[in-house]
């Protein structure tokens, strides 16, 4: 990435989280005046995840700026902005440090957790410095704000990270089926979704029945990206939220439970959308574990001789099969993926052992170009000398938090 890029990119960050952070401040609890969910937290998490390492130093800097004058633009004192941006940007970048420190390139599932765990514990730690910091100067009371801060990281990370990662991973290829049939769930979310969700509150009675006709939009929601891809999944995502924290922030539909207090409500619906958030990233989870494109290949270091394994007939392979020299590879690789695939090679062919995963771009044509994985490399020895196996597949996790993990 550009210098030039990631400051147009800062900009569209900064714009988006002080647009979030100004509709999160309207959403506070009239006691401890703290948010009851805090949406520039996801968004600053996805912000880092997506963002090269080397630049994280200019976006830390320009969102506590934002978030500085945020808090002074909703009448706060300067020292309690400082204090506040300095907490919930370090809430914020030490979860996305922990998800790129200890993530597994190719298991969804333990990269997921890592982020859940992250975020709870984190955000438990930044909401005690906060909670502290409220109690000292304002003597409110330590448990509630600790609990509504806490909430208010947990649904904010858990909500935006999902939306926003959707809309960057790999689209799909377009189909016009799936867009008419996305597009028509869609609509049915947003009708199912806007006349559950804006009934007033009755009896007990019809109170359970809104209650379980609440579900109905959740599996509507769960459907769109399994058949439409992950990015309409997102948009639409995004419209039920704001859909159900609207309407649950004005005292209706079946969260709104007679005998709750002011603010409680929202909670319930932050229960609910975290709820469907996950399950949304389940569904993440299980289509991006489903096998891609393979092939292996089998070379000979002394001649440069490439064997590709026909048995496996995928369009990866037969891309492939027109390679047959080592010169005729490392031609269709960028300078920096050729040295580290000649240095994988050099370390099978003197006896070491090569054990994690390479990420590269190959080139066949001007056109084509192919987003691949080395999964698997090993030497055999043979009276000739070592013969190395090596297995591709198609790389599954987005591509622009691939590429930035690399460059990271």
């Amino acid at each position: 990435m550009s210098p030039a890029k990631f400051f147009l990119q800062l900009l569209v960050w900064c714009l988006l989280y002080f647009s979030l952070g100004y509709i999160s401040l309207f959403l506070d609890d009239p006691a401890s005046r703290v948010s009851f969910v805090w949406f520039p937290a996801g968004l600053a998490v996805a912000a880092f995840l997506l963002t090269p390492r080397r630049f994280w130093p200019p976006l830390f800097l320009g969102l506590f700026f934002v978030r500085t004058l945020l808090d002074v633009t909703m009448r706060h004192s300067l020292e309690t902005s400082l204090v506040h941006s300095v907490i919930s940007l370090g809430n914020d970048f030490a979860i996305a440090w922990v998800v790129r420190r200890f993530r597994r390139p190719h298991d969804m599932q333990v990269n997921l957790l890592i982020w859940l765990a992250a975020t709870v514990v984190i955000s438990a730690v930044a909401a005690a410095a906060g909670a502290g910091w409220v109690l000292f100067r304002h003597n409110i009371n330590f448990v509630q704000t600790l609990w509504i801060w806490w909430s208010a990281n947990v649904v904010g990370t858990i909500l935006l990270t999902t939306i926003i990662m959707g809309l960057f991973w790999k689209p799909e290829p377009i189909a016009l089926h799936k867009i008419l049939t996305g597009g028509g769930l869609w609509v049915v979310l947003c009708i199912s979704a806007a006349w559950v969700f804006s009934q007033p509150f009755g009896d007990a009675r019809s109170e359970a029945l809104h209650f379980s006709l609440a579900c109905i939009p959740v599996m509507i929601m769960i459907a769109i990206p399994v058949v439409s891809g992950n990015r309409p999944g997102a948009l639409s995502f995004l419209t039920f939220c704001v859909i159900v924290i609207y309407c649950s922030w004005h005292r209706l539909g079946p969260l709104f439970i007679p005998g709750l207090r002011s603010g409680e409500p929202l909670l319930l619906a932050q229960c609910y959308l975290s709820g469907t958030a996950l399950l949304l990233n389940f569904v993440y989870v299980l289509k991006r574990n489903v096998p891609g494109m393979v092939s292996s290949y089998y070379l000979i270091p002394q001649s440069g001789r490439l064997t590709w394994d026909q048995t496996s007939a995928t369009s990866l392979t037969q891309h492939l099969l027109k390679i047959h020299h080592v010169d005729q590879l490392l031609a269709l690789l960028s300078p920096e993926d050729q040295k580290r695939m000649r240095d994988r090679w050099n370390t099978i062919s003197c006896g070491g052992n090569v054990t994690d995963t390479f990420s590269f771009l190959l080139q066949l044509s001007p056109a084509t170009k192919i987003q691949l994985q080395e999964t698997k490399l090993t030497g055999l020895p043979q009276p000739e000398g070592v013969v190395i196996i090596g297995s591709w597949s198609e790389e599954l996790p987005n591509r622009p938090f691939t590429r930035t993990v690399r460059e990271a």
